[in-house]
């Protein structure tokens, strides 16, 4: 009778402490990984030399793969061991690419472990733009000025590169160059710094860092106005049929959206076309995106008025050619007008770069001067049917000529 008592009473107990594992947390339930002990941790990073070649390649693939604590192991060493892990050591953090622009500081000790020597390397890498493994390399300038291109169309902030070339390229010129190429597209000119890593190396990393005005949302939304204000001007003329008449509208464009102030800004063709401020630069190359819009040819023109830079335009109407100083148009509010190289005093260019703007060879105004006339625009047509009013002039007898008197406007006053 005991024995089936003591049966009971441990089989319930057993169904009790059974049961109890339900009423503990499934939080406290952790299950943890393998995790690896500082040994084993360090074998997968130790190598083997034999002299300094391989000392300084394995101090510099520590570099490369991002390795903290690296162990070297030396046999049979070819040369004096101290001295050479110290010049190894600088070498890589101070004359290596990767070391110089990824190592903060490097230390190392040497121990002699029975029959070979076991080196400690610990490595204090520095907070860079670029991570190591994301640099790519760069061999010629057609591939630099790619890259380069891509990351000004999307306004990035840093541009770095493993640079294999030898020439040291003028990137600020490179970056002009390129934004005055796509001045409808690109609202804003980086001012970029430069480091090279190291120093006058080759090859070296080069770090460009590239501050815009602007954040690149509200650069991307100031070129989307752009784009739609030049579209909406060739919209404007696209009934005009006649080259000076497409012109005449286009300043009418310009003129009738602000009283133009000459203000120097960071983002020149949208605070021109958007915001009203402008210099003979802005107006120039304003001019010129108009221009092409609307099917015109029309150059840019850089030289001096007076002794200061100075930008103007030519433009090309039925095969002639004139200039056009749009800023003093404007400023001046003095309306349109065509110039002839004559008309130029105090302007300075470069007249091999530019097509020549001579005046006709013709008979001259009663004035004295030429001033460069209108293109000839097709005449309105008659009513067929209207009956036409008698000359209140005499018929000019046999013989005898007739005055000419000219019908076509003089541009040099238009509005």
């Amino acid at each position: 009778m005991k024995k089936i008592r003591l049966t009971a009473l441990t089989l319930a107990l057993c169904t009790a402490f059974s049961a109890c594992s339900r009423f503990v947390p499934s939080s406290y339930t952790r299950v943890s990984a393998h995790s690896q002990t500082k040994s084993e941790q360090m074998d997968t990073n130790v190598v083997n030399v034999g002299d300094y070649a391989g000392l300084r390649r394995a101090i510099r693939d520590f570099v490369r793969g991002g390795v903290e604590h690296g162990v070297i192991r030396v046999q049979q060493y070819t040369g004096t061991l101290e001295d050479d892990l110290a010049a190894a050591a600088y070498s890589v953090a101070r004359e290596d690419p990767a070391g110089a622009y990824a190592v903060d500081y490097m230390t190392h000790e040497c121990t002699l472990i029975v029959s070979y020597y076991e080196i400690h390397v610990d490595i204090t890498f520095r907070k860079t733009l670029t991570p190591l493994s994301q640099i790519p390399y760069v061999s010629v300038l057609s591939d630099l000025e790619r890259r380069l291109h891509e990351a000004m169309d999307g306004y990035d902030a840093v541009l770095t590169i493993y640079a294999g070339y030898d020439q040291e390229p003028d990137y600020a010129a490179l970056a002009q160059d390129y934004y005055e190429q796509n001045l409808g597209r690109l609202m804003a000119l980086p001012q970029i710094t430069v480091e090279s890593y190291p120093q006058g190396g080759k090859p070296r990393i080069v770090e460009l860092t590239m501050r815009y005005p602007e954040s690149s949302r509200t650069l991307e939304s100031m070129a989307q106005q752009v784009s739609d204000t030049v579209s909406a001007a060739s919209v404007y003329v696209r009934f005009r049929e006649s080259a000076w008449e497409k012109l005449q509208l286009l300043y009418s464009y310009l003129t009738e959206r602000f009283t133009y102030t000459e203000e120097q800004t960071q983002t020149p063709i949208y605070s021109l076309l958007c915001e009203g401020y402008a210099t003979s630069w802005s107006m120039a190359q304003c001019w010129a995106l108009l221009c092409q819009e609307a099917g015109l040819e029309c150059q840019v023109v850089k030289g001096l008025r007076g002794s200061a830079d100075y930008w103007w335009n030519e433009v090309c109407l039925d095969g002639t050619w004139y200039h056009m100083d749009l800023m003093q148009d404007v400023m001046d509010q003095s309306g349109l007008r065509l110039r002839y190289d004559e008309d130029m005093t105090g302007y300075y260019w470069d007249v091999e770069a530019y097509p020549a703007c001579p005046a006709p060879e013709e008979e001259p105004t009663a004035g004295g001067e030429n001033q460069p006339q209108a293109p000839d625009t097709p005449a309105e047509p008659s009513e067929p049917d209207a009956p036409q009013e008698p000359s209140s002039e005499t018929p000019a007898e046999p013989g005898e000529e007739t005055p000419e008197t000219s019908t076509e406007p003089v541009l040099q006053n238009f509005r």
